[in-house]
């Protein structure tokens, strides 16, 4: 199954400055492999967050964080409730 396909919703481009605050919290789960300066794990449980846009506020989940080239890092979130552009 393509990412495409696992999409509830389309997406369309939108920039704009963002604040996300992680929620206290811990998860518990196993390590998958190891490295000397690295580990995959999988674990049970959420991230939850809250993202501030336009001085609105979003609650929602991480469901994915993938590292970017330049030393950024892209998160991928499941909102509660409905982004208004």
């Amino acid at each position: 199954m393509s990412e495409n396909e696992r999409r509830k919703n389309n997406r369309r481009e939108y920039v704009a400055p963002t604040a996300m605050v992680l929620a206290a919290g811990s998860l518990e789960g196993e390590t998958v492999n190891a490295s000397e300066h690295g580990l995959l794990i999988r674990a049970t449980g959420t991230i939850s967050v809250v993202v501030k846009i336009k001085d609105k506020e979003y609650r929602g989940r991480l469901v994915r964080a993938e590292p970017m080239v330049d030393g950024g890092t892209y998160y991928a979130l499941d909102l509660e409730d409905t982004f208004e552009q």
